[in-house]
């Protein structure tokens, strides 16, 4: 019975030092995987930064949109009410002379 006794502690043993090891696997995996996410909210926290930011400049850029579109729209309404003016003046000045 002690050789029996010897062989399961002795199984005992090897199967706590695979325990062991497989342990230590476990936190350095874990510890690799929390690097890993670590890693990736900054890269989450860049994103969100770059995206207002590419947000802002989309409102910006649509502002300057819509403001050169005013602009637009003022230098065409000066042009017709020139070409009006101009046609007001070419019939006043033939009812002039038709007088």
């Amino acid at each position: 019975m002690n050789q029996e006794l010897k062989d399961i502690i002795i199984r005992l043993e090897t199967r706590v030092r695979q325990l062991i090891m497989q342990q230590k696997e476990l936190q350095d995996e874990q510890a690799q995987l929390h690097q890993q996410l670590s890693k990736k909210d900054e890269e989450i926290l860049q994103l969100q930064i770059q995206n207002e930011e590419l947000k802002q400049q989309y409102s910006r850029l649509k502002m300057a949109k819509y403001i050169d579109m005013a602009d637009n729209d003022v230098k065409d309404m000066r042009g017709r009410i020139r070409t009006m003016v101009r046609d007001i003046d070419r019939c006043i000045s033939m009812l002039k002379v038709k007088q």
